[in-house]
């Protein structure tokens, strides 16, 4: 199995940024960044035409994370720039433990 070290993003938008959207990437994941930031631009002008802005972002993403349980969020910031954040969904989430009876509850990270 292949290691993941960058996600491509892409978003488009009405005119003055409302209305935005995740676009499809023609691929998800890199091996490396600087594999994702020479198919960045091909892919930004792919959709360009669709849209009254568009924006595109390689994020770097830990190899050692799983995919399966990471969030991909993104904003588009008052500058105007993508921002994409992965992190890591065990992380955050505490775990609740329960029993029935007069144990007490555990909570974990």
């Amino acid at each position: 199995m292949e290691h993941i070290a960058a996600i491509m993003m892409l978003v488009g938008c009405s005119s003055a940024n409302v209305d935005c959207r995740e676009i499809a990437a023609p691929s998800v994941g890199f091996e490396t960044v600087e594999e994702c930031q020479a198919l960045l631009r091909p892919a930004v002008d792919s959709v360009r035409e669709r849209f009254k802005v568009t924006y595109g972002k390689c994020a770097p993403v830990d190899p050692a994370l799983f995919l399966e349980d990471a969030t991909i969020s993104w904003e588009i910031t008052p500058a105007g720039e993508l921002d994409v954040s992965v992190t890591d969904d065990d992380i955050e989430m505490p775990v609740l433990v329960a029993a029935k009876g007069s144990r007490p509850t555990v909570l974990s990270n």
